[in-house]
């Protein structure tokens, strides 16, 4: 099972969290924050109009995770409120499932206080602890540099760049950027 201890963290402004391993029963504040997010932040590959998670769909998906080997979904709590949540995917093959990728997001009105940092800090150390994983990488888009200041700032290195991977509404593009970080 891919579970991690919880953590409490005090953060910026006096803000308190809990870092825990999301469960089939957080789906629907999952699916809220997830909405949420995608409504405010530029940063997505994923448009309003494109997302149709239902809570059935998100309760499967988490009750996939909560059973999976080398996946686990990890969401930071404030006051009983989800303000972020963070999901990591190996490889299905043989030959790939020692690496995997995440996807991360938090509340807007949480956002710059460390949560981000928290939530990786979490996952790296479950990929750290966990004997299957060797590699965690991501995508990022190169003008969100708050975000990848924190992944450099976590030990991720730039592995490549997929020139005008996004295209905006307004015809204007972003670069994706790859990094990873090893943990063996």
């Amino acid at each position: 099972m891919s579970k991690i201890e919880a953590q409490n963290y005090h953060l910026k402004n006096k803000v308190s969290i809990t870092i825990r391993t999301a469960r089939p029963e957080d789906a629907e504040q999952v699916l809220a924050l997830t909405q949420s997010v995608i409504r405010t932040a530029s940063f997505l590959l994923t448009t309003k109009e494109e997302f149709h998670l239902t809570k059935e769909i998100q309760t499967e998906f988490l009750d996939s995770l909560w059973m999976a080997e080398g996946k686990v979904a990890i969401l930071a709590e404030c006051d009983g409120q989800v303000v972020g949540f963070l999901d990591f995917h190996n490889g299905r093959k043989i030959r790939n499932q020692h690496t995997g990728s995440f996807g991360m997001s938090v509340k807007e009105d949480f956002r710059g206080m460390g949560i981000g940092k928290a939530l990786l800090e979490q996952l790296m150390k479950w990929a750290k602890a966990h004997d299957l994983i060797e590699k965690v990488s991501l995508e990022v888009f190169s003008k969100n540099k708050p975000a990848m200041a924190l992944y450099e700032k976590a030990g991720f290195k730039v592995e490549g760049r997929q020139s005008k991977a996004v295209k905006y509404r307004n015809g204007s593009y972003d670069n994706l950027i790859m990094m990873s970080c090893f943990t063996k």
